[in-house]
């Protein structure tokens, strides 16, 4: 069976599944969600989820030794290493991993069929321009160091010799594989500092897969800030997958005229049709 699937750790984020999982039944999917859940998730959730259609899945959370969080780059990370869990699902032929945060806009059951590296994912490159300009971010992360920034080729895939090939890890195309998944965990009990993984499990994957990933088109993963920071690259047309980084659309709806209201507005279309429990405050 090949499927869709997304980390559930917080029940803030149920939401944000629930919203995603609308979004991929009305784009026209033959593939089943899966929601991989900890035990912070309640049976209420899961019950939510299960009468939604998704498939949901008990994972152990996972984590570097906690003798390391006073190291943490950036804490707010902490439970997003529980997603490398994606590649011990080997009942599954192939995932697509997405993050909850996402509004899936297009059909992407070509993903099922890609061909990918032996052994690795496929992912889109990350934007690394820090467009809010997050105090915690990478000092190195601005325009002139960002893929976007001077991307080549028709889908804008191909890699320019200026900067450092890195990937988003909030869309993952992948494999599950026993042993590449034992591997992740040898190398995570491995780790003895974690400042250097200021964006905890993606620095950690751009770390083990390099090299070995295939890049595809921002469309699959469209980063709301996108249209603002890279105008030129923004084709609404050829949008697939909206991710909401940052503020969340349940967070409260935005002022018609403010930056992401268009974008998060699409969020909303679907949230008001499923959820009609959603958080409905003006932010």
């Amino acid at each position: 069976m090949k499927a869709w699937a997304t980390l559930l750790t917080q029940p803030d984020y149920l939401v944000g599944v629930r919203v995603l999982h609308a979004s991929l039944r009305r784009s026209g999917t033959e593939h089943p969600l899966v929601v991989m859940v900890t035990p912070d998730i309640d049976a209420a959730a899961r019950r939510t989820l299960t009468d939604d259609g998704c498939l949901v899945r008990e994972v152990e959370p996972l984590r570097p030794d906690s003798h390391l969080e006073a190291s943490y780059a950036n804490a707010r990370f902490a439970e997003v290493w529980t997603k490398l869990a994606s590649w011990s699902l080997v009942e599954f032929e192939r995932l697509v991993v997405l993050d909850a945060d996402m509004l899936v806009v297009a059909g992407m059951d070509e993903l099922f069929t890609l061909e990918l590296p032996a052994g690795g994912p496929a992912a889109c490159h990350a934007c690394r321009c820090n467009p809010n300009r997050i105090a915690s971010y990478p000092a190195s992360w601005t325009p002139a160091n960002c893929f976007y920034t001077h991307c080549r080729g028709v889908e804008h895939t191909e890699e320019p010799d200026v900067v450092d090939s890195y990937f988003n890890g909030g869309f993952l195309v992948l494999e599950p594989d026993a042993g590449v998944f034992e591997a992740l965990l040898a190398r995570l009990r491995g780790l003895t500092d974690l400042t250097r993984y200021q964006f905890a499990e993606q620095d950690f994957l751009n770390e083990f897969f390099a090299g070995r990933w295939r890049p595809l088109p921002y469309v699959y993963n469209a980063l709301k800030t996108l249209p603002h920071q890279h105008p030129a690259l923004w084709d609404v047309r050829q949008v697939k997958n909206v991710h909401y980084i940052i503020d969340k659309p349940w967070e409260g709806r935005t002022e018609p005229g403010s930056r992401y209201h268009e974008l998060h507005e699409w969020w909303w279309a679907v949230a008001d049709q499923v959820v009609p429990a959603a958080p409905v405050a003006i932010g």
